[in-house]
């Protein structure tokens, strides 16, 4: 994966990279591997040693404040997690992001990595799913989107971390404010021990510019009629009126059934030909040809009609594997897996 990013980046050979959150060293190695002779450094918290690499054991955002060189190739791949409340790197937050604060370690780290970027500089960092979709991180696109050109953005597979299921993103962004134009978007394919990237697609950087990174996924599916249950599973009992239900993963996923004793104001039903898909739980994005009679559908499923089977058509034989929200109880949003249908159709 390292090799494939650092393979992306379209720039001459640059004098120096640093990664300010080194770890293993992956991204730095892959840039010399690419251009040999490029002077490495690593920066760490934890002390390290490495072949050919300028070693310092600092919290990398401590480096950031205090470093006054900028530098051409700045790569990243920050811990994801929580920091703690306090002003201890308030020196980050200047000028554009004066106003900005964060409760996540990764999103500082981009502040002190954007703080060593050269005026001609590239950043490379890679950032998990929430900051490019999620509307809480909205702000920070903006902000960024507006300060810097955001040249790429790159979908990683989601075992990019192992069976942590992580999902994540990298992002590169250049410090070419004038010359920036469109963001290219790419996503990258999971097959067994090989990595293969998709084909090129371009977001206006006026979407980009508003923080709605991912508009361009889901265009031309908003008309497509996709429906969520609304009976809680508080109302099931023992007898009564039937309602499907989600299921436990499977590899011939199907929902369960379950029952009411009253219809609900405003049900929402499922008919044959329409597509079941499982909303939330482990088995959050599977999915199924409903072939049955008309039936009422729990708020833990969504039903989406598919007139004609052209839908179908297209996803037939594919598992969904679009983005998968949540820490405790994974789910997925109708945007999701329209998005999905969008990606795997193509």
């Amino acid at each position: 994966m390292a090799d494939l990013l650092v393979g992306l980046i379209d720039k001459k050979k640059p004098k120096t990279a640093i990664d300010i959150c080194c770890g293993s060293y992956n991204l730095l190695y892959a840039a010399k591997r690419r251009w040999t002779g490029i002077n490495l450094i690593g920066v760490d918290i934890i002390p390290h040693t490495a072949k050919n690499v300028l070693c310092i054991n600092l919290d990398g955002r401590e480096y950031a404040i205090n470093q006054k060189q900028k530098y051409p190739l700045i790569l990243a791949n920050p811990p994801f997690s929580s920091k703690n409340n306090n002003e201890k790197f308030s020196m980050l937050y200047n000028g554009i992001f004066a106003r900005y604060r964060t409760s996540r370690l990764e999103n500082e780290m981009l502040l002190a990595n954007l703080h060593l970027l050269d005026k001609d500089g590239l950043l490379v960092i890679i950032l998990p799913s929430t900051f490019v979709e999620s509307e809480k991180s909205s702000k920070m696109r903006i902000l960024l989107a507006n300060a810097y050109h955001v040249k790429k953005i790159i979908k990683l597979p989601n075992n990019t971390f192992g069976s942590t299921g992580i999902r994540s993103y990298a992002l590169f962004i250049s410090n070419k404010i004038m010359q920036r134009k469109i963001t290219k978007y790419y996503e990258v394919i999971s097959q067994g021990d090989n990595l293969n990237i998709s084909q090129e697609r371009t977001i206006d950087q006026r979407i980009i510019r508003k923080g709605h990174w991912l508009n361009h996924i889901c265009k031309n599916i908003s008309k497509i009629d996709i429906r969520r249950g609304n009976i809680s599973s508080q109302m099931f009992c023992t007898e009564g009126f039937i309602v499907l239900h989600t299921a436990k993963r499977n590899n011939n996923w199907s929902p369960s059934i379950r029952y009411i004793m009253e219809n609900p104001k405003n049900p929402v039903f499922t008919e044959s030909g329409d597509i079941l898909i499982s909303r939330v739980g482990k088995s959050a994005g599977q999915w199924t040809i409903y072939n049955g009679e008309k039936a009422l559908i729990s708020d833990c499923l969504f039903s989406l009609r598919d007139s004609g089977g052209s839908i179908y058509e297209k996803i037939k034989d594919k598992e969904y594997n679009g983005n998968i929200r949540g820490v405790v109880t994974r789910y997925i949003t109708k945007k999701d897996f329209l998005s999905w249908i969008t990606t795997a159709s193509r």
